[in-house]
């Protein structure tokens, strides 16, 4: 594998270090927002709707930045138009026990985000990885204590009480998160949980039962991710979604969980997130893009980047541009449930927390920034590849700055060879590739598409 190589390095004067610092004629155009757009928000920009999700005020994950939730909250409110909670609709938080139900915390999330209107997103009603090994679920599992009937009998009233406890006020849930085979760390043995306890069937039932209970809710069959076998694991989603129709279900909506950890510039391409779109639109489903991350110091990075820099900002930011470019243009505008970026600041991005990623990190690795905002609640480059993804203005790989970004390495010497380190870039994810098993080669398009930019662009 490469290692980025910082060759050619160059002595600026301080007339052209000045004239760099505000940025080419054409990403300075890019970013400059005239007066009537100033004040518009991403809700407001956009042609679908646009969500984000909400953590708890006492989430042990985020106690160092406690004193700015509800600056995040007031971020939610101006930019984002609808919301879910990461914790609260999930069956460990109502369901603790077989016998009991706690809803405490979500009425009061619901009644809120309603009072604030909301549209409100339930995530999720079943996902193999809230099982945990404490769970009475794992322990009635392990006991053999229930029979299949008994267990259906459970899953039934369960979701019935759930989703018909806020009939008419939570506009969509997660009916099914991520039932599909993972590319690397899989366990199969937790993921087909539900169907080890109730049958071959029950996607199907548990699908029926939501929709008796409420039949206006759209009903999401959400899958991770958007990564090496993509076109695979597309196919295998909407033949999922086939199957359940078949059994006796109906799934409204496809979600492809936007959590982007491999080979970035690969698969934040235009054409790689069109064709996965297009697909799951073209099988007669609505489609939805969730939990959106993007990462850029996982695979193969393993944080080796201590810092985000300039040259991780520009290829953020194109990959923000691509994907709702790609968005837009393969999904019927009837057909976009919508777009949910997973936290606010970066520091609640699930790629900085979320446990199953640190094992790419080496010890001593850098963080992750993959979020719109930083941790100080600035808007990062991201943020404007986003905006004029919603304005379908297709943007080269732009190395420049829009916020104060004194945290940042100082590589800007980098601008004389910005575009042999993008190729590098490129070049390591590509190498990277060869040891994922999904992967096969397949994906060789997408990196010529990429590389095909990077050449044409003007630095």
């Amino acid at each position: 594998m490469h290692i980025l190589s910082l060759t050619g390095t160059k002595r600026f004067t301080i007339a052209f270090i000045f004239l760099l610092a505000l940025g080419c004629s054409d990403s300075a155009d890019l970013n400059t927002l005239n007066n009537d757009e100033a004040e518009l928000t991403l809700k407001n920009r956009s042609i679908f709707p646009v969500g984000n999700v909400i953590y708890a005020e006492d989430d042990s994950r985020f106690t160092a930045y406690q004193p700015s939730y509800n600056d995040v909250l007031d971020i939610i409110a101006m930019e984002f138009d609808y919301v879910g909670h990461d914790e609260l609709f999930r069956i460990r938080e109502t369901n603790p026990t077989p016998f009991s139900s706690n809803y405490s915390r979500l009425d009061a999330f619901v009644e809120d985000a309603t009072s604030k209107n909301y549209r409100i997103h339930g995530h999720n009603l079943l996902f193999y990885s809230d099982i945990g090994s404490d769970s009475w679920i794992a322990e009635y599992r392990e006991g053999k204590v229930w029979s299949r009937e008994q267990w259906l009998q459970w899953f039934e009233r369960y979701v019935k009480d759930k989703v018909g406890r806020y009939k008419g006020r939570v506009a969509s849930w997660d009916v099914l998160n991520e039932p599909l085979a993972r590319v690397i760390v899989d366990d199969p043995e937790a993921r087909n949980v539900f169907i080890d306890l109730a049958g071959e069937d029950i996607y199907a039932k548990v699908f029926r039962w939501a929709r008796e209970a409420d039949p206006e809710a759209k009903l999401v069959l959400n899958e991770f991710f958007l990564g090496p076998g993509g076109n695979k694991k597309t196919e295998d989603l909407i033949d999922l979604a086939n199957q359940i129709g078949r059994s006796g279900g109906k799934v409204d909506v496809i979600g492809f969980e936007g959590i982007y950890i491999f080979s970035t510039l690969i698969f934040t391409s235009y054409s790689y997130n069109y064709d996965r779109f297009k697909k799951a639109a073209d099988a007669g489903y609505m489609v939805t893009l969730s939990e959106l991350n993007v990462a850029l110091n996982i695979y193969p990075a393993a944080g080796k980047n201590q810092n985000q820099t300039r040259l991780l900002h520009s290829i953020q930011r194109k990959a923000f541009n691509n994907i709702i470019r790609a968005y837009i243009d393969a999904v019927p505008e009837k057909q976009r449930w919508g777009v949910v970026t997973w936290g606010v600041p970066d520091y609640q991005g699930f790629t900085r927390f979320g446990d199953i990623f640190k094992s790419f990190r080496a010890p001593g690795g850098g963080s992750e920034w993959p979020l719109l905002w930083n941790d100080r609640l600035q808007k990062k480059p991201a943020y404007y590849g986003f905006v004029n993804g919603l304005k379908r203005i297709e943007e080269p790989f732009i190395y420049n700055a829009v916020y104060e970004e004194g945290d940042l390495v100082d590589d800007q010497y980098l601008i004389g060879d910005f575009k042999e380190a993008l190729l590098d870039q490129l070049e390591d994810e590509w190498v990277a590739l060869a040891i994922v098993p999904a992967s096969g080669g397949a994906e060789e398009v997408y990196y010529d598409e990429v590389k095909r930019e990077i050449l044409a662009s003007q630095h």
